[in-house]
């Protein structure tokens, strides 16, 4: 088998080696960043110790506790018409393409599964444990939901009109053409949830303030609003903001932020968990455990090394037959 590989390499032609060395190289270089982005993220998860919401530091956290729904609209999955915290769903259609046969009374047919619908969740949700609820923001979250589900049926889902529970999922049930592939994810109601992100605190007074930073964003605001600034500030009506009118308007910007800053200290906490401003550090929210996700991310790390090494094998082998030709 070796042999009759090796004199398909020898005889192929230049184009084709080119195309296939240019695609073990990116295969190598994908698994070599994968080795090292997986195993950074099993250290990060190992080595990130468990904080309570209570007293959990601003900055990069990690969090346990149980899934809730925040007062209000609640959160239902399109196709099963299920509550849960978080989903997201495709529908796909089985497009079949017909091509002219080596004879005219014949064609050959081949079909592909194309998306027409696709969404997923951006909504909040509570995550809390025995000493206090922070506010969830899942956008741009690692998600590893506690349902996952494909089906097979006959028609596209109209998912603005809300169906009973397994209205979708029984579709296939009762027809015997099934062109329309639905896949749901969900993260339902009540689950444990393990959680790795940024922790901020707004309102109270565990939170940071930065008064020159907001009294320049207040400024940077005012700017892009002329006519406000030459109403409230231009005493002399020469349509224009000088040294001592713009003196004033620093000083008005300043009694703003201070204001803002007494108002929020005396507000209750508001804890929110989203994704980490340092993009080197991983956003995730899973229904496994720790030690389950930073087994998952190990095993990752042992693939891409795997790939890495028979990509790199492949690569090496392919060159020498043909310099040897």
């Amino acid at each position: 088998m070796l042999d009759s590989l090796k004199q398909q390499i020898i005889t192929a032609d230049n184009t084709g080696i080119v195309i296939f060395l240019v695609i073990t190289a990116a295969i190598c270089a994908a698994s070599l960043y994968g080795i090292f982005r997986f195993f950074h993220r099993s250290r990060i998860i190992d080595d990130t110790p468990t904080s309570k919401i209570r007293s959990a530091h601003q900055g990069f956290v990690e969090l346990e506790g149980e899934g809730r729904l925040m007062k209000g609209m609640p959160i239902i999955s399109p196709l099963s018409n299920r509550q849960c915290l978080w989903y997201s769903f495709k529908i796909e259609q089985n497009v079949k393409e017909f091509d002219i046969g080596p004879s005219d009374n014949h064609s050959l047919s081949k079909s592909s599964w194309q998306t027409v619908n696709s969404g997923i969740s951006d909504n909040l949700f509570l995550l809390a444990d025995e000493t206090g609820i922070c506010v969830v923001d899942p956008e741009d979250a690692a998600i590893t939901p506690s349902f996952s589900k494909t089906w097979y049926g006959s028609k596209e889902s109209n998912i603005s009109v809300p169906t009973s529970a397994n209205a979708i999922l029984s579709l296939a049930k009762y027809t015997g053409n099934k062109n329309y592939r639905y896949t749901e994810k969900r993260i339902d109601v009540g689950e444990e949830l393990y959680l790795l992100g940024r922790f901020k605190t707004i309102g109270g007074r565990r939170e940071k303030l930065d008064k020159k930073g907001e009294i320049r964003d207040l400024l940077s605001k005012w700017k892009t609003r002329p006519d406000f600034l030459l109403a409230r500030f231009d005493e002399n009506g020469d349509g224009e903001i000088d040294v001592n009118e713009w003196q004033k308007v620093i000083a008005m910007a300043e009694l703003e932020v201070e204001k803002s800053f007494g108002e929020r200290l005396v507000q209750s906490e508001i804890h929110t968990v989203s994704k980490p401003i340092d993009s080197r550090r991983p956003f995730i929210i899973s229904v496994e455990s720790q030690q389950s996700i930073a087994n998952k991310y190990r095993w990752y790390s042992r693939g891409s090394m795997v790939t890495f090494f028979l990509a790199g094998m492949s690569f090496v082998w392919v060159i020498g037959i043909r310099l040897a030709s």
